[in-house]
């Protein structure tokens, strides 16, 4: 039997590498005289269609996506918001008196040079690192406080519902126009060498004044031990949002709330002067940030026979059937199983979305269960194919793995429950259904991909399917 398994592995590796279609003697080549091995080079169709993308689906990023955006042709369109929380690092300190707050007596000089400066303010940055759609195009986005925290330990998914973190029927904190050029920052300042747009929402002066009277109060000092206790007395998040305009989308990856302040510092020489600080509380990895996408007008793409689509971030993905008996059987061992996914070509528009980098094919019931632990494909019940802009393909070179597996678990469910082929698939209506999902890469030092995330940049394929079978080509063999 071993010498069996490895002919039959030399077989799929030849088949792999070899550009000859013809392999009806390659199997005798490969065995001794009393050994006959059969194979059949063969191909079965898959079905596909479009599908909504599955409210199971969990983001975990650390981009934010903000804005609205309408496609021409198509009427489709995406409201992208965000919430966030801030995190309070270990240690956080401030100077020793700060202008304005406490009991701390500053000298004439310094009030003389504050003069009519402001001793203190709050403001919210929101840094990005690109935008989908118009550069110039002015989108007003609304800041609201969260009243309820977010859960560490809970998952939450796009569809969660905003208002729930956030009172939303109240006026909101801070108003601000923006676009994706950033118009608030000056041409020479765009032009310059590791310029990092950002936006700059003026917040109230009371928040400046809640948190600083806080850090000097003995008794509200411990809210700055971590990041848990100052988001539970001082500061619990911002939801951000668009509230008006449409043609831009931009793609967040910090959120830092600025806590500007005035103190006596010292020169060079030791001589106090004036010193203006700014004390960051941040959004990033180390506490919760939510996406919430809300897309219309997918009807006419869902709708559509003659191919499938996939739309993100979070709009439309394709599913496929698997024809599991087709592919195996009890006689064949199924050697290799080849699925090549052809684009099609879209109408040209002035924005127009790029077509996802990489696709994750993975089995529809594993879907949460893959981005909610530790996001790395098997080679079993899930794939990643780049896209070949030579061909227009992804390709899943071998998905045999896969195939065995679907048939395995429907063997032990009826072994274990009884009945057959038929009452396993009324039980288990996705047994042989498999997702097509756009996916972004986490790689190590050298580059290797190490886990996989939802890719929430805006991207759009069409793909060759629908009414149209998608084709596998397969070789199985016997002895």
């Amino acid at each position: 039997m071993n010498f069996k398994a490895t002919v039959c592995g030399l077989l799929a590796v030849l088949f792999l590498i070899s550009c000859d279609d013809n392999t009806s003697g390659l199997g005798q080549s490969l065995t001794p005289q009393g050994d006959v091995m059969t194979v059949v080079n063969d191909s079965c169709f898959a079905t596909s269609r479009t599908v909504k993308t599955a409210d199971s689906l969990l983001i975990m990023t650390t981009q934010c996506n903000l804005g609205r955006f309408t496609e021409e042709q198509s009427g489709a369109r995406i409201d992208a918001s965000y919430l966030t929380q801030l995190n309070c690092m270990e240690g956080f300190t401030l100077a020793d008196s700060v202008y304005g707050i406490g009991d701390f007596k500053f000298p004439q000089w310094f009030i003389d040079e504050v003069g009519d400066q402001k001793p203190y303010y709050a403001q919210l940055k929101l840094y990005y690192t690109g935008f989908f759609g118009d550069p110039v195009n002015p989108i007003k986005i609304e800041v609201f406080p969260l009243n309820t925290l977010i859960e560490p330990d809970t998952r939450y998914y796009p569809n969660a519902d905003p208002s729930l973190f956030c009172d939303l029927q109240a006026e909101p904190l801070a108003t601000v126009t923006i676009s994706g050029k950033n118009l608030q920052d000056s041409d020479s300042l765009r032009s310059l060498a590791g310029y990092y747009p950002s936006i700059t929402v003026p917040l109230p002066d009371s928040i400046a004044k809640t948190i600083l009277e806080s850090y000097f109060d003995p008794a509200r000092k411990h809210y700055f031990s971590d990041a848990r206790s100052f988001m539970q007395n001082l500061c619990k998040g911002f939801y951000v949002r668009c509230s008006q305009g449409d043609g831009t989308l931009l793609y967040i990856s910090s959120s830092i709330l600025g806590i500007n302040f005035k103190y006596i510092g010292h020169d060079s020489d030791d001589e106090p002067k004036m010193e203006s600080r700014i004390a960051e509380f941040q959004g990033n990895s180390e506490v919760m940030q939510l996406n919430f996408f809300k897309w219309t007008g997918l009807e006419g793409q869902l709708a559509d026979n003659t191919c499938t689509w996939i739309r993100s971030p979070f709009g439309l993905l394709t599913e496929i059937d698997l024809p599991i008996d087709q592919m195996r059987d009890n006689e064949y061992v199924l050697n290799s199983a080849q699925l090549r996914l052809s684009t099609a070509v879209t109408p040209s528009s002035k924005y127009k979305p790029s077509i996802p980098t990489r696709l994750l094919l993975i089995r529809k019931q594993k879907l949460q269960e893959f981005f909610s632990k530790n996001n790395t494909t098997d080679k079993t019940e899930s794939f990643v194919a780049s896209y070949s802009s030579k061909y227009g393909t992804y390709s899943y070179d071998n998905i045999a793995s896969m195939v065995e597996k679907i048939y395995s678990d429907r063997e032990d469910w009826i072994a274990v429950n009884g009945g057959d082929n038929a009452a396993y698939e009324q039980a288990c209506p996705d047994w042989n259904k498999v997702i097509l999902i756009p996916v972004g890469a986490n790689t190590d030092a050298s580059s290797t991909a190490i886990s996989y995330n939802v890719d929430i940049n805006m991207h759009q394929v069409k793909l060759i399917g629908g009414d149209t079978p998608i084709k596998i080509k397969t070789i199985r063999s016997k002895f």
